[in-house]
């Protein structure tokens, strides 16, 4: 089991995101980053989290925008069937009854019942900023009930 307070004590230098919401049915959730930068069209949410991982957290910059979910149950299923650890929404996120049954992490800033816009917009595999911390992928991100951690490197924890 993941705990943030250990790492944070045992690797100072990892940076620390607060106030995301959990809504998935892990509360404690680790490993390799990949990112999607979009603003209200989770398009490319739903293109990479069709692939396999081995583990993977999809950390998503959706701007924080409250117009829309980037997630809902359909994607986040598939998501936990391709074998992703967790996902993390900088936005909005619906079905939150649903997601919180399924089998992986997820954290977001709020729910939101309308669907995003689906025109191919954004890009994936970018250096992200969440709170003014910067996430590229290969990261590796450490979650539970007490925030997110994001360090350049694996730890020792899993």
């Amino acid at each position: 089991m993941v705990s943030t307070p250990d790492i944070s004590d045992n690797y100072p230098d990892t940076k620390v995101i607060t106030d995301f919401i959990h809504y998935g049915g892990i509360l404690s959730f680790s490993g390799p980053i990949s990112t999607v930068d979009c603003f209200e069209d989770n398009s490319l949410v739903k293109k990479q989290l069709s692939n396999d991982s081995n583990g993977g957290i999809l950390v998503i910059s959706g701007k924080k925008s409250k117009n829309v979910a980037l997630l809902g149950d359909n994607i986040a299923s598939m998501a936990k069937k391709n074998g992703w650890a967790g996902i993390i929404v900088d936005g909005y996120i619906r079905d939150v009854e649903i997601l919180a049954k399924i089998n992986i992490g997820i954290m977001a800033l709020g729910a939101c019942p309308r669907k995003s816009k689906k025109e191919g917009k954004g890009k994936t595999n970018v250096s992200i900023f969440i709170n003014n911390i910067r996430i590229n992928p290969g990261y590796w991100l450490y979650a539970d009930l007490n925030g997110i951690l994001i360090s350049q490197k694996k730890t020792g924890y899993r």
